[in-house]
């Protein structure tokens, strides 16, 4: 449970404000958005036993481009993810190409009074993977986002999940039930900052608690470019110790 955690924070497709939670909104008609984790870092040391694990991420890149006002259709990939395990001083490697993941985003709420809205997005993986990156199975869940804006440049944000995934024994499917929820703020001129927190518990076993808890800076290049760097500290004794993460958001 711990190595999906990690891969889901590294592999998974996860926009800027707010680095894992998803947001409401979709791409105009005609538009398309690029998100990317330029590259992700997860780091865990067992405090017991000389172990470890470091997750890498290149270029975790997603690309929505608008249907309607209110829908949007995404796809994402991972070009290069690396693991490496070192257990008992014997270390394991494995790199390649990530999972191709298939989503749709439906706004199926706007409040333009109170800046409010809300989503819902199904999502499906496709087993791509090379090297030994990926589990070589299909698993899928559904996000539900919501986001409102409190005024004086601050905007809250919260979403469900729940996913279908591949279980450690590897003949049969887990259910993990995810949130998470962020506060951002903008700051003065180009600059903002944001807080988040993640809670997740599996089907898998009693003792699958996972969290985080995060932050991170960001930076409006222009309109069509965003920048941002975040940590977050894991929780739980199965989650990854620490995760760094630098991402861009790009729309054209």
């Amino acid at each position: 449970m711990k190595l999906l955690y990690v891969l889901g924070l590294v592999a998974g497709i996860a926009p800027l404000a707010g680095q894992v939670t998803e947001t409401p909104d979709t791409v105009a008609p005609g538009k398309f958005l690029m998100r990317m984790d330029a590259i992700s870092v997860g780091l865990n040391r067992d405090r017991t036993e000389p172990n470890s694990f470091t997750a890498l991420g290149v270029a975790t890149t997603l690309l929505a481009t608008g249907l309607t006002r209110d829908v949007d259709a995404q796809v994402g990939l991972q070009f290069f993810a690396r693991q490496s395990y070192q257990f008992k001083g014997v270390r394991t490697t494995h790199s390649g190409l990530g999972d191709v993941t298939v989503r749709a985003k439906w706004t199926y709420l706007r409040n333009e009074k109170i800046g409010a809205a809300a989503a819902v997005i199904p999502f499906i993986k496709v087993p791509t993977s090379t090297g030994g990156v990926g589990n070589e199975h299909v698993e899928g869940g559904i996000i539900f986002p919501w986001a409102m804006s409190l005024g004086t440049g601050t905007v809250a944000g919260a979403m469900a999940e729940w996913d279908v995934l591949r279980n450690d024994a590897n003949n049969g499917y887990d259910s993990r039930w995810f949130t998470s929820a962020f506060l951002r703020q903008a700051i003065i001129g180009p600059w903002g900052a944001y807080a988040e927190a993640t809670f997740g518990v599996s089907s898998s076993t009693s003792s699958s608690f996972l969290g985080s808890l995060g932050g991170g800076a960001t930076w409006d290049w222009s309109k069509a470019l965003q920048l941002d760097y975040g940590i977050s500290r894991g929780l739980g004794n199965r989650a990854t110790d620490w995760m760094h993460t630098l991402r861009l958001r790009w729309e054209f």
